[in-house]
């Protein structure tokens, strides 16, 4: 299959890859972050094999299954079991305010954008939107670790950063070695299910898992 072909339709997915994460920000309950989570990864998944339908790369379809199980089944299960048993209030709360952190999340995305447009040329035969849109997802998924208060938007900072990682490898690369997808998806696995068990622990010992409240706790 030519890749010019599908061109438009790839760039179409990537976009909404980056439209996903700003819902993510947008949204103010928990339950709307993780259908969002949710849809992020369903989009890859699309992006996977859309792009082995078209490269004939058949890894691809094994980055799509794994991707599939991972993160559109084990990681919202997860945050769904975090948030069913420790979350006693299920807004969103962040230390910025929405302004602020919209106005933030653009501006990451524009330095994303200004500083990946001189790495790909448009004769290099990758996906050129990509790079940007991975770049931004990492820097967003970090600022979401950051500014958000509970624990659990911790484990979605960190799922939106292994997104924008994958994106980059499938993206630039046109595939990545099947070894790097399982060692990153075994990451990013075992990085959730240490972190939902950390927040219960918290949640046990404490009664509470706001970090603001937390760092009270310190001697």
């Amino acid at each position: 299959m030519e890749m010019q072909n599908y061109q438009g339709f790839v760039n179409f997915l990537i976009t909404l890859l980056l439209v996903t994460t700003f819902l993510i920000i947008l949204a103010r309950r928990l339950n709307s972050v993780i259908v969002a989570v949710i849809i992020q990864g369903l989009l890859l998944v699309a992006l996977s094999a859309t792009l082995g339908w078209t490269t004939g790369i058949h890894e691809m379809y094994i980055a799509a299954v794994l991707t599939l199980v991972v993160k559109v089944v084990i990681i919202p299960v997860v945050l769904i079991k975090a948030v069913n048993i420790v979350a006693i209030k299920r807004e969103v709360e962040s230390f910025l305010n929405m302004k602020m952190t919209l106005l933030f999340a653009v501006c990451l995305v524009f330095i994303s954008y200004l500083a990946t447009g001189q790495v790909i040329g448009k004769g290099s035969g990758l996906l050129h939107g990509a790079l940007p849109v991975a770049v931004s997802l990492m820097l967003i998924g970090l600022f979401l670790m950051i500014n958000l208060r509970f624990p659990i938007m911790q484990i979605v900072g960190l799922f939106v950063m292994e997104n924008g990682i994958f994106l980059a490898g499938i993206g630039t690369t046109i595939g990545m070695p099947l070894v790097i997808e399982l060692g990153i998806f075994m990451d990013i696995m075992v990085g959730v299910l240490i972190m939902g068990v950390l927040v219960f622990r918290i949640n046990q010992s404490f009664d509470i898992i706001d970090r603001k409240n937390l760092r009270n706790l310190r001697g």
